[in-house]
């Protein structure tokens, strides 16, 4: 379920502010996880009193992630399909532990998110090309004393960095929005 409002990809993850991190899943291989050369390529994030999860998913053309907002109910089904731990060379789901980098998200309550689509038209080495309007470049979620970064880790996985100045490949070919409120002062309206 990919909630697109108002003509802009990612409105609906407004609907996460103020939400409280409660568990995450990944999904990677099944060998050793922590010292194989593939990042994991799924999340699962549940939040505290919410009845939806978010799924970011990467490794599916080396440039964007996508994401959507699903029922909680679903969330059993989507962990039971990606769990395999008994065939070798596929993949499992595992719980984030809170000494990871993504773990440190895990009962923070997220301020603001902001994330990256791509501009309409944009031009690499002199070729023009058309940005892709129905997946994003990264995802921030901004907490007290967090800003953590999800973004495709270049057909290996996802990336996630805690640095909140992290350097995004091609940042000049996308736009960056963010959920926080819009008051009638930021928006360059007359009081």
């Amino acid at each position: 379920m990919n909630f697109q409002l108002n003509n802009n990809l990612g409105n609906w993850l407004t609907q996460l502010n103020e939400k409280t991190v409660d568990k995450i899943y990944q999904v990677d291989f099944n060998n050793d996880r922590h010292e194989d050369i593939y990042l994991p390529w799924l999340f699962f994030i549940t939040f505290l009193d919410f009845d939806k999860f978010l799924e970011i998913e990467g490794d599916f053309d080396g440039e964007h992630i996508r994401i959507n907002l699903n029922d909680i109910s679903e969330l059993i089904l989507k962990l039971k399909e990606n769990d395999m731990p008994n065939e070798p060379d596929l993949w499992r789901v595992y719980n984030t532990d809170q000494d990871e980098i993504l773990g440190k998200l895990l009962k923070q309550k997220i301020n603001f998110i902001e994330y990256g689509i791509d501009k309409d038209e944009f031009e690499i080495n002199g070729t023009l090309i058309k940005g892709e309007k129905d997946v994003f470049k990264f995802i921030r979620l901004n907490c007290n004393k967090l800003n953590l970064t999800i973004f495709e880790g270049g057909a290996t996985g996802l990336g996630v960095s805690d640095d909140k100045d992290v350097k995004l490949n091609f940042d000049e070919t996308f736009d960056i929005y963010d959920t926080k409120e819009k008051t009638t002062a930021n928006r360059g309206l007359a009081l």
